[in-house]
């Protein structure tokens, strides 16, 4: 079970496809004074496809992350669920005495936000949170 550097890469056409889909949703239209009982209001969910669609920058936030956060995939033997492949950060503190943590995402599907709550932590400087005992550091 070695580890293996990992980057992300989303493919040209895997960027296409979700443009190209987000380019065929077919609004509902919105019901009258409901507010958000019923979930976001149309015009918020019409902004975030217009923004995904033509003004997230995939590449930029993909080099930005990969450059960020030093990632790894491993292969983990797990007790009823077989050989599972793990993706993991290991950023190491510039603080001798700090404690390593440990932060775990539970699907694929969340992530590039957990990788981006990662990057935005490994930025703090200093102790995150100072106790009688000792220092503990995030990054």
């Amino acid at each position: 079970m070695t580890e293996t550097p990992f980057r992300i890469a989303i493919s040209d056409q895997d960027i296409d496809d979700l443009k190209k889909r987000l380019d065929l949703t077919r609004f509902p239209d919105e019901l009258e004074d409901v507010g958000r009982d019923y979930g976001a209001p149309l015009r918020d969910i019409q902004r975030l496809v217009a923004y995904w669609k033509d003004g997230y920058d995939w590449r930029k936030h993909e080099a930005q992350l990969n450059d960020e956060l030093p990632q790894f995939t491993r292969d983990i033997e797990v007790e009823g669920f077989g050989l599972l492949n793990v993706h993991y950060v290991h950023k190491k503190s510039s603080v001798a005495s700090a404690v390593p943590l440990l932060f775990v995402h539970g699907c694929k599907c969340y992530s590039p936000l957990f990788i981006r709550y990662l990057s935005l932590m490994c930025r703090v400087q200093g102790p995150v949170v100072s106790m009688k005992s000792g220092r503990y550091y995030l990054c």
